[in-house]
């Protein structure tokens, strides 16, 4: 049996893709009742002209809910609500640079601080750089569309050449290496990713609502242009409780 129908409208918001829109969208009915577990949705074109976007983009909304766990379809069936939280926000899976690119689409990073800082010590250490330095530094929490909680915190450290690329960006919706990619016209030939446990720092902690010293992740990413030059150092930390890391492994 099908839900009730779409909402007959929905407001579109400038800078976020409209399929994610659209499957935001239909994550809030489903959780709100709308489409219950067990029950289909109404048809494709039937969602389409109900919400006022393509069926192409319809289809992308409800892959990406089927990605997460929350919808499931068979061909002479429909497609059929499985579940109710959308357990795509406590797990990170972007395995490669074009799934970098779809994170960076579903979730907005906001800058809260900008500043140069100088590489020194642990940090020179972390950054692998000689001590002295300088960097363009950015951080604030980072969101999926659409919520009011942040999921993690993130720190960007720039080449100071690159300062320019992000000096009219308030909220990032996009990969930031991308935009780098853009300015300079090269390529970032290879991204160094790496996973560790730790403590949340005092000044990150309460950005994720937890106290400090609580257990959280720390996901950092250098991005290497040519002659293996860092061009962006990358960090996100997240809260231990709620990070899950997920990976498929194929045979050949």
């Amino acid at each position: 049996m099908a839900g009730q129908g779409a909402e007959p409208t929905l407001t579109f918001e400038p800078g976020t893709p409209r399929y994610l829109q659209v499957a935001q969208h239909l994550q809030r009915m489903i959780d709100g009742g709308t489409y219950p577990i067990g029950t289909l949705l109404p048809p494709e074109a039937d969602l389409a002209a109900a919400l006022r976007v393509s069926r192409h983009t319809v289809r992308q909304a409800i892959g990406q809910l089927r990605d997460r766990g929350v919808l499931s379809a068979r061909k002479g069936v429909g497609t059929r609500v499985e579940a109710l939280e959308d357990d795509w926000r406590a797990r990170f899976n972007a395995n490669s640079r074009g799934g970098l690119f779809d994170f960076a689409r579903a979730t907005e990073l906001h800058f809260q601080t900008r500043k140069f800082v100088t590489a020194r010590g642990a940090l020179a250490n972390e950054l692998g750089v000689r001590p002295g330095r300088k960097f363009h530094y950015l951080a604030g929490p980072r969101f999926y569309a659409g919520d009011d909680k942040p999921f993690c915190y993130n720190e960007v450290y720039l080449d100071p050449r690159l300062k320019e690329v992000v000096d009219d960006i308030d909220i990032l919706r996009v990969a930031l290496f991308n935009l780098i990619e853009n300015k300079t016209g090269e390529r970032v030939k290879e991204i160094l990713q790496e996973m560790r446990a730790i403590e949340l720092p005092d000044d990150v902690a309460p950005h994720l609502g937890r106290a400090p010293g609580a257990l959280g992740m720390k996901l950092t990413r250098r991005y290497m242009g040519s002659g293996s030059r860092l061009l962006e150092y990358a960090v996100q930390y997240y809260p231990g409780d709620s990070f899950v890391y997920q990976t498929t492994l194929s045979s050949t």
